[in-house]
């Protein structure tokens, strides 16, 4: 895929999902790559963040590549997840992109293009890929180059309140619990204005549900999208269910919130959401409760996630490639994921840091996190998976509050798409 059709791929996304306006008032507004002002290098860094204790985070990682590299620093560019993805497309069309990029792992063949191919440069900047866990390593390649270097990794999990839980008198789950022990809970849960649990129509949301009730994944092994395989159909309409038939979750709007579904969590109008380990610095910081975490209660083929991970990569219009190699080493070094790992911010990519992230704070986060690494499984990813995904929760809220049919609702993202 060209750089060409990359673009037009994400702004034809960005019109369906109504940002045609936003595309155009960022495209102005990019990272401008790198400058140097008496023998100082200043590399724009682009990259996504949820809260301002993520923010906090990566300005400390960016301290420790001035702490290394004194002639080096970094300008942090940030956004939300979803709006990343479209801000990306606005500054890769007016040549405008930072000089590091990042990369998640679904989404990196999307953005090939934009990215230099780091092999040749691995061993000159001391970054040895058996340092990381190969699951994510392999995830941040396209066409066998490896686009960025990771520094985390995991698949989706559950997390629960285990104050709601005790309080209503439902028996906290083990790593072990089912389908039906979910369903028993998240109704036993939902009453006086709260519910068990919180959804929110993204497909990434979806998987870890059509994998463990169905075996079924809506990409095919060669990155091709099929939302009409009849395990995929069932299982989008026993996750619509949750809200129209069953109602142990609340319908839901278009929001500009872009994980509307774990904010519900955190306020405590929901016992239970999935979403990933990377989000618990976020939840920890704001949630007035203790906070469990488990796999994706196992349905007939078992307990599965999907496993998704980010890193940072090179921009091809990069001036300092070199220059942002080391600072990406730094970034991904051992003492940053030990960092990021203690913060709760990452579980990271790097296996020699990896228990650092089960601080005291998240040591009950342990048996479950491990328990869905050990039963996760890796997920292809179509060229245009941003524009699925923005499709797909486009369509997915009327799907979700019963205004659409799920085959009609999966009929129109894939018509669009495949």
């Amino acid at each position: 895929m060209t750089a060409h059709t990359f673009l037009k791929r994400v702004a034809a996304a960005a019109a369906a999902a109504g940002l045609a306006v936003a595309l155009a008032a960022c495209g102005s507004n990019g990272g401008g790559g790198s400058t140097t002002t008496n023998g100082r290098t200043t590399l724009v860094w682009n990259m996504w963040s949820g809260s301002t204790a993520e923010v906090d985070s990566w300005n400390h990682l960016s301290q420790m590549v001035t702490a290394k590299y004194p002639d080096t620093s970094l300008e942090f560019q940030t956004s939300s997840f979803n709006d990343y993805w479209t801000k990306l497309a606005a500054q890769a069309s007016s040549g405008d992109t930072g000089c590091i990029l990042g990369v998640q792992s679904l989404r990196a063949r999307s953005i090939a293009p934009l990215l230099v191919p780091l092999d040749d440069m691995l061993a000159g900047a001391g970054v040895n890929p058996a340092d990381f866990d190969q699951s994510i390593w392999k995830g941040l390649q396209a066409d066998g180059k490896q686009l960025a270097i990771p520094y985390d990794f995991g698949p989706l999990v559950m997390f629960y309140n285990v104050d709601r839980f005790r309080e209503a008198g439902v028996p906290v789950p083990s790593v072990k619990w089912t389908v039906q022990d979910f369903l028993s809970a998240a109704q036993s849960l939902t009453t006086g204005g709260k519910y068990g649990f919180a959804l929110y129509p993204t497909i990434d949301s979806v998987i870890p549900w059509s994998l463990s009730l169905k075996g079924t994944d809506p990409v095919t092994s060669d990155g091709k999208l099929d939302l009409s395989q009849q395990g995929f159909v069932e299982a989008v309409q026993w996750y619509t269910d949750l809200v129209n038939k069953l109602h142990v979750a609340p319908q839901v709007a278009a929001s500009s919130d872009p994980t509307p579904a774990l904010s519900s969590f955190i306020a405590g109008s929901a016992a239970m959401v999935v979403d990933g380990p990377w989000q618990l610095v976020n939840v920890k910081k704001q949630a007035k409760f203790e906070v469990g975490v488990l796999p994706i209660p196992a349905g007939a083929s078992g307990s599965h996630s999907q496993v998704a991970g980010s890193g940072f990569g090179i921009s091809q219009t990069c001036p300092d490639p070199d220059k942002a190699l080391q600072a990406i080493a730094v970034l991904t070094g051992p003492e940053a994921l030990q960092y990021l790992a203690e913060q709760g911010r990452a579980y990271p990519a790097r296996t020699a840091q990896q228990d650092a992230w089960f601080s005291p704070e998240l040591a009950n986060a342990k048996e479950g996190l491990k328990a869905a690494i050990d039963n996760s499984v890796s997920s292809p990813a179509t060229e245009n998976y941003t524009q699925v995904s923005q499709l797909f929760t486009q369509y997915g809220v009327q799907a979700v509050n019963g205004q659409q049919s799920v085959p009609d609702f999966l009929n129109s993202v894939q018509q669009q798409t495949g």
